[in-house]
């Protein structure tokens, strides 16, 4: 190479890198999925993912940690961050509490058959909120906290009669079928339950869901 490429990357060698990475990335989050994180082993990874370098995780990402936390920051980047710039959209147009309980759900919904690896991604971000690890449940809270923070101060405002203590009981219901009761529903949809599970067929319960979700969060306190 002349002295004007000496010291830096050629553009191929800067895609090799980044497929590389990607890679790596994309397998450990479909193993992490399946097997759990705590499970997988940093050497697996590099089997798994065919990499002929058995420290390539390690000069990517360092650890397991920084592999955990990089997957973390590519759903920041290609589902969290876009799910809030769509959730401000649809507060421009003045919504109901139907169509605001929409726009806030469907993005994690979506993400299902947008994506190839949506349903990794699914499974994966359930594995960080159920695990054993603080560390990551809390560096996962933080990338998903403003789109719940925007969804929920949002739907307060739609509910200025109920007590706080009553608008935060309903939201949590919310929220824990949202990630757990959810998640545990669609897995079970696809591979056991509902031959036919489709988009359509998971945008139209998530259309019935939200109509239950309206219903309970408009009804006057009984107490």
């Amino acid at each position: 190479p002349g002295p004007g490429t000496r010291g830096r990357k050629t553009n191929t060698a800067v895609t090799q890198t980044d497929n590389t990475r990607h890679t790596i990335l994309m397998t450990a989050m479909a193993m992490f999925a399946k097997e759990g994180v705590e499970a997988v082993t940093l050497r697996s990874i590099n089997a798994e993912a065919g990499s002929g370098n058995t420290g390539a995780v390690h000069y990517y990402f360092r650890n397991k940690d920084g592999l955990v936390q990089a997957i973390i920051d590519f759903l920041d980047e290609n589902v969290w961050k876009p799910a809030v710039i769509e959730l401000n959209g649809e507060l421009k147009t003045d919504p109901d509490l139907w169509h605001l309980l929409f726009a806030g759900l469907w993005p994690r919904k979506r993400i299902l058959f947008d994506y190839p690896w949506g349903v990794d991604a699914q499974t994966f971000s359930f594995e960080l909120v159920t695990g054993s690890s603080e560390e990551y449940r809390q560096s996962f809270r933080k990338v998903i906290q403003p789109h719940n923070d925007l969804l929920r101060i949002s739907l307060r405002k739609l509910l200025p009669n109920l007590s706080e203590q009553i608008f935060m009981l309903r939201w949590r219901f919310l929220v824990i079928e949202a990630t757990v009761g959810d998640w545990g529903r669609t897995k079970m949809q696809r591979v056991v339950e509902e031959p036919n599970w489709c988009p359509e067929s998971e945008r139209l319960y998530v259309e019935r869901y939200v109509d239950f979700a309206t219903g309970g969060f408009s009804a006057p306190p009984v107490h």
